[in-house]
């Protein structure tokens, strides 16, 4: 299956606004849908997801919440920006802002590759060379610092796990 795989490390260093990179997602407003996916895949590689999570216990509005596959998200229409969950994180990679709510996400633009198998989804063409690219990967690929969130991302970063294991 095809992900959508961001090099966020060629990104940073391609030192492109993230503005620059167009999305044709409808719900988007503004084409802010690459920035929210941006998002995702950082914190998704940052974030211990503990098991017992301290930022989901502390929440006094129960904004946060583990999903089916062990992601912590926020409820937009509950989070007050206390930022209770900042300070529980007891390895200080919590931050209200990179914690994406549950609303409308990007899609993957599973609908044209539905269509077309070879469709390039508009942030793929819009972005530096080789930064997101849409890719047949089968499975995570440590070793190429590959790990993926969900079925259809694929996030190409330092992942907190191989930190640990440096040391």
């Amino acid at each position: 299956m095809k992900k959508l795989l961001i090099d966020i490390p060629a990104l940073l260093a391609s030192g492109t606004p993230v503005s620059q990179i167009k999305c044709e997602y409808f719900h988007h407003r503004r084409n802010q849908g690459q920035f929210a996916l941006l998002e995702v895949a950082e914190f998704a590689v940052y974030c211990r997801q503990c098991p017992d999570a301290f930022c989901v216990t502390v929440c006094p509005k129960e904004a946060l919440e583990r999903t089916e596959t062990g992601m912590i998200k926020r409820w937009n229409m509950r989070c007050v920006g206390c930022k209770s969950c900042t300070l529980a994180c007891p390895f200080g990679t919590i931050f209200t802002e990179v914690i994406n709510y549950v609303t409308s996400k990007c899609d993957y633009c599973l609908n044209q590759l539905e269509t077309n198998p070879d469709y390039v989804p508009l942030c793929a063409r819009t972005a530096p060379a080789n930064c997101l690219t849409m890719q047949e990967i089968a499975q995570e690929q440590p070793d190429q610092k590959i790990f993926f969130y969900g079925e259809h991302l694929a996030i190409k970063s330092e992942h907190w796990r191989q930190k640990e294991e440096k040391v």
